[in-house]
């Protein structure tokens, strides 16, 4: 299986690239259409890759990062969502946009991308939230949380801030997440939301 790919570009189009390795073998790559703009002939780019294996086919898809290799992965064992679909929701969404959307539960996020209609994209949501509690994708842990009693759109600097604090003090991910979401109110500033988290953390341990 081929997990990264590095070399010049051979050749640039949208959502695909030709990728010549050091050892003079093209690679052809499904990317991401803002990767794909970025990037011009002979340029060098390296590439994290997922193999997607058919029995007539053999697919390379890749990006820059892993944190976006995992979103692609993540919304592919979506039911109703193969590897194309997946990067057009990539093409069409930041990594910090389609993670908004999904703790949001943002469905009319997704009519923008070909090929996902309201009950996919519902379906998508659901699915996705419940990944990314179990799999935090690290540097997109937080971003804006929505306040469940109250609806409010908490700011994503400050829950940003709650969440290095916490992770500083030794809290894992998977005991920070719950509680970001009942941290405090939106028009609560930084030093109370820390000692709300604080204070639910407190009794788990």
């Amino acid at each position: 299986m081929i997990a990264y790919l590095e070399g010049y570009i051979l050749r640039s189009e949208e959502n695909f690239i030709v990728l010549k390795t050091s050892a003079d073998v093209g690679y052809a790559v499904h990317v991401p259409l803002q990767l794909s703009a970025k990037y011009s002939q002979e340029e060098f780019l390296s590439l994290h890759i997922y193999s997607n294996y058919r029995e007539d086919d053999i697919s390379l898809y890749g990006f820059q990062n892993l944190e976006e290799k995992k979103l692609f992965e993540m919304l592919i064992k979506t039911s109703g969502v193969g590897p194309k679909t997946g990067l057009a929701v990539l093409s069409a969404l930041s990594p910090r946009q389609l993670i908004d959307a999904v703790q949001q539960n943002n469905t009319g996020v997704f009519s923008q991308v070909p090929g996902i209609g309201k009950k996919t994209a519902a379906k998508l949501c659901l699915d996705m939230n419940d990944q990314l509690k179990k799999h935090p994708i690290s540097g997109f842990e937080a971003g804006i949380v929505q306040n469940e009693e109250t609806g409010s759109v908490s700011s994503a600097e400050e829950i940003d801030g709650v969440f290095s604090a916490l992770k500083n003090l030794g809290y894992s991910d998977k005991e920070i997440l719950p509680v970001l979401r009942e941290s405090g109110s939106i028009e609560m500033g930084f030093e109370d939301r820390l000692k709300k988290a604080l204070s639910l953390l407190t009794p788990l341990r």
